[in-house]
């Protein structure tokens, strides 16, 4: 069985600055990055898109639909 890996590029997406992909922050205590949701990426911010949809979309492809 092949081991996929999550490609962050494939969705636009990069590292979250918050916590530097690691998925959570310490303030003062370890939680969840509340910018990636624990993910440790975020969808790249462009100009004229807040890329609200994305999120949904990455979601549907990782449970198959």
């Amino acid at each position: 069985m092949k081991e996929e890996i999550f490609d962050p590029e494939k969705y636009d997406m990069t590292t979250c600055p918050s916590c530097n992909a690691r998925g959570f922050i310490q303030n003062p205590n370890r939680q969840c990055c509340p910018k990636c949701w624990g993910l440790g990426f975020i969808v790249k911010e462009t100009d004229n898109d807040i890329s609200t949809g994305s999120i949904s979309k990455i979601s549907l492809e990782f449970v198959g639909g």
